[in-house]
């Protein structure tokens, strides 16, 4: 009874990425249209926590860096909370310091992991994926403070400046599309996208180069 309850869970912990990776799909897939219920803003900060357990369940490989992780993870979705009642500038700054601290922490833990594997994996690929995804999410919050801290850096055609915004134009900007709704206007805003698009065709570039080599080298071997 032991032996299969065993290997349900080890399945399920060689697997984390895989889920960290669905879990933020679910954020775009689902966000729109739970949306209608309540306000935008209500359902990704929803999204985004289950994300933050998501990470730490992705993350915790290492033994002495899971409390790290979890105090992180838990100071991010505590402020956030508070940020969500009461809603005022110290409650604003605290959630976004916070969460960007932790998004930071996962995406290098996740790079290093992609960097320590000897070999290609299905959870390898799902890293790749989860990864690149977070560097999105968290690009999105650096957008979102440096309005904070330089108002006027970003001009919204046709909607009002929310944080749900700044996820959409970090995902138009690391993946070059450009729609051109939203634009970086000041020249801290324009250094900042132009550092995300860098990072977005570097790590495609990178991940890939790193995949063909561990694939190449795995079948020389056999």
């Amino acid at each position: 009874m032991h032996q299969p309850i065993r290997g349900m869970i080890t399945t399920i912990l060689n697997k984390r990425f895989s889920y960290l990776f669905f879990t933020i799909i679910l954020l775009f897939l689902l966000r729109p249209f739970v949306a209608g219920v309540t306000s935008l803003n209500v359902v990704t900060n929803i999204f985004l926590w289950f994300i933050v357990i998501s990470c730490v369940w992705a993350v915790q490989e290492r033994r002495k860096h899971q409390g790290v992780v979890i105090t992180m993870a838990t100071a991010a979705i505590l402020a956030g909370g508070l940020d969500f009642f009461l809603q005022n500038a110290v409650t604003a700054w605290a959630s976004k310091i916070t969460i960007v601290l932790f998004l930071i922490y996962s995406v290098i833990a996740i790079l290093f992991y992609l960097f320590r594997q000897e070999a290609v994996t299905s959870d390898m690929i799902m890293a790749s994926a989860s990864e690149y995804v977070l560097i999105g999410i968290l690009w999105s919050f650096l957008f979102y403070i440096l309005e904070m801290v330089y108002p006027g850096s970003f001009r919204f055609s046709g909607s009002d400046m929310e944080p749900s915004g700044f996820l959409y134009f970090s995902f138009v900007t690391l993946t070059t599309t450009g729609y051109g709704d939203v634009l970086p206007v000041s020249v801290q805003a324009r250094s900042l996208a132009m550092l995300e698009m860098l990072t977005g065709q570097l790590f495609i570039a990178i991940t890939v180069a790193r995949l063909v080599s561990l694939y190449t080298a795995h079948g020389d071997k056999h």
